[in-house]
């Protein structure tokens, strides 16, 4: 299986289409986890980050992004943008192996790359015509449709530093390969460098040049990420811990807590509960909405027997 795949085999690959349609107004996002696809197929619009110059968006483009980059996209035609928006990630609190290291935002032009705007045109054309079984195709497009900016922006190269930019180095390529096939192995920067087919030094330097930490870090991220994962599957940390290469539930605590800020334990409870407060609040919601839908149920049928009792009285409509 190649690295990519490893990827997102090894965690829950979400991808979530969340707007799509004339965007009128100023719109804002962040979430640190996320990354975001933001498709600008008609209309013009001005990107803008905290502290960056702003990016002015002119002709059809995809724009990639990682959700630790607040970002707000603000049309600059009165008619707006014709715009569909798509979140990425790979599970609640796991951080998002594809974009935690992007710095910048990666805008791909559609009309050089029409593979991306022939799956961008079906899912307008699924949205808009909503046949039977759309929304579980325009959930699977959403989902190619990522696998396809990544792909592209792998083969354009252009990102700077990160997973991506290493995934598409050949011999760096390889090492994340052996770490991500097989994460509980005892590697060392000696047998990684071994695996690229580089000296050690060669290789460290690189690999922190391309992926923009070193083989040792990443490797420790990759193995806490994976952590996350299992332990959100319910796996115990015992077996957690012989599964990311750590010798015992000690070892993997302290990796753990100095790369998330907290204990494994005490993170799982976190994400417990904020899963069920969604949950809640998800319930919440679809209650009031289907009291809502009783409330103009019952209105309507009141309006429809007044209707009717004064046909009935001959002085009605």
């Amino acid at each position: 299986m190649d690295a990519l795949s490893q990827l997102f085999t090894h965690f829950r690959f979400r991808t979530d289409l969340f707007f799509l349609g004339r965007l009128c107004n100023t719109s804002t996002h962040a979430e640190s986890e996320k990354g975001y696809l933001h498709l600008v197929r008609e209309g013009r619009c001005l990107l803008q980050i905290p502290d960056t110059p702003p990016i002015r968006i002119e002709e059809p483009t995809l724009i990639f992004m990682s959700g630790h980059m607040q970002h707000t996209m603000t049309p600059l035609d009165t008619g707006g943008l014709d715009v569909f928006c798509i979140s990425f990630d790979f599970g609640s609190g796991v951080r998002n192996p594809l974009t935690h290291t992007l710095k910048r935002p990666v805008l791909l032009q559609l009309n050089s790359n029409p593979d991306l705007l022939a799956v961008a045109n079906r899912i307008f054309t699924e949205t808009a015509e909503r046949h039977c079984g759309y929304q579980m195709a325009v959930h699977h497009l959403s989902a190619y449709f990522t696998i396809q900016a990544v792909r592209c922006s792998l083969r354009l190269r252009h990102l700077d530093t990160g997973l991506l930019r290493g995934l598409a180095d050949r011999q760096i390529g390889l090492a994340l390969s052996h770490m991500h096939q097989d994460p509980a192995a005892p590697w060392q920067l000696d047998t990684l460098a071994e695996r690229a087919h580089m000296s050690r030094t060669r290789f460290a330097l690189r690999f922190r040049e391309t992926v923009g930490v070193s083989p040792m870090d990443y490797l420790a991220t990759w193995r806490i990420s994976l952590a996350q994962s299992l332990l959100l599957q319910g796996v115990p940390v015992a077996l957690v811990a012989e599964r990311t290469g750590y010798s015992h539930n000690a070892a993997l605590t302290r990796a753990f807590t100095r790369i998330v800020g907290q204990t494994p334990t005490a993170w799982l409870t976190q994400q417990r509960e904020q899963m069920k407060a969604a949950e809640e609040a998800m319930d919440a919601e679809a209650a009031e909405q289907t009291m809502i839908a009783k409330q103009a149920t019952s209105a309507e049928r009141a309006a429809a027997g007044s209707g009717a009792w004064l046909n009935d009285q001959g002085t009605g409509i």
